[in-house]
């Protein structure tokens, strides 16, 4: 009788032994899941507010740019076109355009997670700079002056 106890009492221990063992990689796996679930929760909020952001910075300028058509554009037009049509051959400004853009920083902040780390604002602030003072015209401040 004391065999089969024994046996028993072996099978009754593994038995514990392997619940345990099984409640514990359950237990493991949910808590990775349920974090994997909340960053992609993060990301997605996230991924929002910069596309917020950035439609906000499109209407701006969609809404400037029709106030410098009207204001800047339209007259100057006509200006030339009055003189075009009295035979005169207007003088022509020159276009200048010029950008700050760097795909390869771009392309190593994006890799790097570096965007991951400032918050929208930071990121708008530091873009409308960027556009504002494209060649360094101006020191560009620390980030707590850029919020």
């Amino acid at each position: 009788m004391s065999q089969t106890t024994e046996k028993r009492s072996r099978f009754a221990r593994f038995g514990r032994w392997v619940a345990e063992l099984v409640l514990v990689f359950v237990g493991v796996y949910a808590a990775f899941w349920l974090n994997s679930y909340q960053q992609h929760q993060q990301d997605a909020e996230r991924r929002d507010r910069i596309l917020a952001s950035i439609e906000q910075t499109l209407r701006e300028g969609i809404e400037s740019s029709k106030i410098n058509r009207v204001s800047e554009q339209e007259p100057a037009a006509a200006k030339f076109q009055r003189a075009l049509d009295a035979g005169e051959m207007p003088p022509l400004r020159p276009f200048v355009f010029i950008t700050d853009y760097s795909p390869s920083d771009l392309a190593t902040m994006l890799q790097s997670g570096g965007v991951q780390l400032l918050d929208v604002q930071t990121l708008s602030g530091t873009a409308q700079r960027r556009i504002s003072y494209p060649l360094g015209a101006r020191p560009h401040g620390t980030l707590s002056e850029i919020k």
